[in-house]
C-alpha cells in the first residue's frame, strides 16, 4: 500500500495565548510511504535524519500495534517546515508518524484525527501545536478540549532567523512564578484576541498580541533577536508582531507586506542577525492522508 501524509506547520501562543492558542499555516511536511525490500528513509533536505532516529520514523514504529513485524517500506520525507524555529516541526513529525502507523496498520487512509491530536499533544507535552496541525484553522486549546475557528486567506509574514531555539531551552528560560498583574494582563488580551478572531476569522491589528508570561524571557535568549524584535514592533508598516511558539521566528501582521518585509530585513541586519522572510496564510485543512 502506498500512503501520502501532509501536515501543516503551526504557530502557537500568538502573544498572550500561552500554551492555548495555535494556528495551522501554509507550510507543509509531506511523507510518502511505499513498499520496499527493507525499511529505508530518504529526504529532500540534508538536515533531516535518514534513520530510525528520525522523529517521524520513530513515532511511526512505536505507534504500530504490539507484535507488528517491522514494515518493509520506503519512507520519503519532503519538509518545508524549518526545524527548531517555533513553527511546530516536532508536532508535525509526531502527527505524521501517528497517521502513518494507523493507516499502515489498518491498510486504509481513513484515520482517527481526534485520537492522533490527543496522542501528539501527550507526546509534545502541550496541545497548541498538535491540535491545529491535525484539525487546521485557529484553535483555542484547554487540555483535551478545543474550539476551532475557520480562518480566511489573509496573508501573513514570517521572519525566520538563522538561529535555532529548542523548546526545552525556551521553557527552561521561563520563571516559575508570575505576578497577579501579569496574569490578568495576559488573560484580558487572550480573551479579547480570541473574541476578535472568532468574529473576523483572521488575525488583525485590533486584537492585542502583547504578552507578559513568556515572550520577553525567550527573546532574551539571544541579544540579536531581542534587538531585532524591539525594532520591528516600532516599524510603521508593522501592525503587530509576536514570537511564533517558543521562537525565534517572528510573526508579522501588516497591510503592506512588501514594505514590511523590506523594513524588517533592514531591522534584522542592523541587529546582526540573518533571516528569511516567508509569506503564509492560515491552513484550514490540517492533517491529510491519501493513497
Amino acid at each position: 500500500m502506498k500512503l501520502r501524509v501532509r501536515v501543516p506547520a503551526t504557530t502557537s501562543n500568538l502573544g498572550p495565548g500561552f500554551d492555548c492558542f495555535g494556528m495551522a499555516l501554509s507550510l507543509f511536511l509531506e511523507v510518502h510511504l511505499e513498499p520496499a525490500a527493507t525499511l529505508m528513509v530518504t529526504a529532500d533536505r540534508d538536515d533531516i535524519p535518514r534513520s530510525r532516529d528520525n522523529l517521524i520514523v520513530r513515532t511511526f514504529l512505536d505507534a504500530l500495534p504490539p507484535g507488528t513485524e517491522e514494515p518493509r517500506v520506503l519512507i520519503h520525507i519532503e519538509n518545508r517546515i524549518p526545524l527548531a524555529r517555533g513553527l511546530g516541526s516536532s508536532a508535525a513529525a509526531r502527527v505524521a508518524g501517528l497517521a502513518l502507523a494507523e493507516a499502515w496498520a489498518g491498510q486504509r487512509t481513513k484515520v482517527d484525527g481526534a485520537a492522533i491530536a490527543l496522542r501528539s499533544a501527550e507526546l509534545e507535552g502541550h496541545p497548541d501545536n498538535a491540535t491545529p496541525a491535525v484539525h487546521g484553522g485557529f484553535c483555542v486549546c484547554a487540555g483535551t478540549r478545543f474550539e476551532r475557528i475557520e480562518m480566511d486567506r489573509r496573508p501573513y509574514l514570517l521572519l525566520i532567523p538563522a538561529l535555532e531555539i529548542h523548546t526545552e531551552a525556551a521553557r527552561a528560560a521561563l520563571p516559575r512564578q508570575r505576578s497577579l498583574e501579569d496574569a490578568v494582563f495576559n488573560l484580558q488580551r487572550a480573551a479579547w484576541a480570541a473574541a476578535r478572531v472568532a468574529q473576523h476569522h483572521q488575525l488583525g491589528a485590533m486584537a492585542p498580541f502583547e504578552d507578559r508570561l513568556h515572550q520577553r524571557y525567550r527573546l532574551a535568549l539571544d541579544a540579536r533577536l531581542e534587538r531585532a524584535f524591539a525594532a520591528v514592533v516600532k516599524l510603521p508598516s508593522v501592525e503587530a508582531a509576536f514570537l511564533s511558539g517558543s521562537g525565534p521566528t517572528v510573526f508579522i501582521l501588516s497591510t503592506d507586506l512588501d514594505a514590511a518585509t523590506h523594513a524588517c530585513e533592514e531591522a534584522f541586519q542592523e541587529a546582526g542577525l540573518e533571516m528569511e522572510a516567508h509569506m503564509v496564510t492560515a491552513d484550514n485543512a490540517g492533517l491529510q492522508v491519501s493513497a
